[in-house]
């Protein structure tokens, strides 16, 4: 799986919506230009999910864009993800690779220079993100929040892209693509406008520098 999808990657936010509703406003992001989602939905009940999983994976597989599962490791396996995205509870990566192969995406949120240290001498991730740059309405949980600097500097440290996350919208997110981001997640920045001109408004502002999902980019 191309790294590159994760350049804008949409994550999931239905809360009590429909799954017809919600396949509308996916339609629309893939329009406006995401390249990839990560399903990332709080529940225990594991039948739903994979029944929201499979409807995902049914829409995003004609347009080739990647389908991320958040921490459920075998869940990704059965439903043929395209990946997972682990939080430092979650599986250690090393298992999740054993698990899924070494074809799969394997991601790592990291809140903390320590994690970072640690994340570094790991083969088993293809990213790390930056949890969160900003403050964020969807995880109110964050034990760090890096800002410009901080996450000028974990690019600089890692030896791992790096994905951010957290607070990002179209007014910031060139900034954080001058600071060493190699892709961002967002929720609010999609979910809260007109999916199709903020999922373009977003993209817009890697292709002025260069940036593209495909694997022929150019590479700064």
């Amino acid at each position: 799986m191309n790294i590159h999808a994760l350049r804008l990657c949409l994550v999931t936010h239905l809360q009590n919506e429909s799954f017809h509703s919600y396949k509308n406003f996916i339609l629309k992001a893939i329009e406006g230009g995401i390249t990839s989602v990560q399903l990332r939905e709080k529940t225990s009940d594991l039948k739903k999910l994979f029944i929201l999983a499979s409807q995902l994976k049914s829409i995003l597989q004609p347009f080739n864009i990647p389908l991320i599962i958040n921490d459920h490791v075998e869940f990704a396996k059965k439903i043929d993800a395209d990946g997972v995205h682990l939080g430092q509870s979650d599986l250690s990566p090393d298992e999740a690779r054993k698990i899924l192969g070494p074809a799969k995406l394997i991601g790592l949120s990291v809140e903390s220079f320590t994690e970072l240290e640690i994340a570094n001498q790991l083969t088993s991730i293809n990213y790390i993100a930056a949890s969160a740059v900003f403050p964020s309405k969807n995880k109110s949980n964050c034990k760090t929040i890096w800002g410009m600097d901080g996450l000028r500097k974990i690019t600089e440290m890692s030896k791992h892209p790096v994905i951010a996350i957290g607070g990002i919208n179209s007014s910031n997110i060139g900034t954080i693509i001058d600071n060493g981001a190699f892709g961002a997640a967002v929720i609010s920045a999609i979910h809260d406008h007109d999916p199709k001109k903020a999922a373009a408004d977003l993209i817009i502002e890697f292709k002025k520098r260069g940036f593209y999902a495909s694997g022929n980019e150019n590479k700064k």
